[in-house]
């Protein structure tokens, strides 16, 4: 099985969940450091908005991933609790922009 220079596949997953989850950590600081109005503008502050919603996606399935190569029943069926929570979570979210973003625009006009 291919690695990607890494030396197990639990090295890959692991190394791909500290870097989504930084970058998830890093965009976060910066997107609370702005207000509202800046992050749902088009540009950078939605960019990294987007990036701390979709981070969690990419990396509950490698820490599943994990769990299982491990063989760990208690740490799978935390991240299957986790995966469930990120799953109702995140879309949630991101309806909850939509529509705050249709009444600025409904109320500009």
């Amino acid at each position: 099985m291919l690695h990607f220079g890494f030396k197990t596949t639990l090295d890959l997953l692991s190394w791909i969940v500290v870097f989504t989850l930084g970058s998830k950590i890093l965009a976060t600081v910066t997107v609370l450091a702005v207000d509202k109005t800046a992050r749902d503008r088009p540009g950078w502050g939605s960019k990294l908005w987007w990036l701390t919603k979709l981070t969690p996606l990419i990396a509950v399935p490698c820490l599943l991933a994990i769990a299982v190569l491990e063989r760990d029943d208690q740490l799978v069926q935390l991240f299957l609790a986790l995966g469930g929570f990120v799953l109702v979570a995140v879309p949630l979210t991101i309806w909850q922009r939509h529509r705050r973003i249709s009444r600025y625009r409904s109320a500009k006009t």
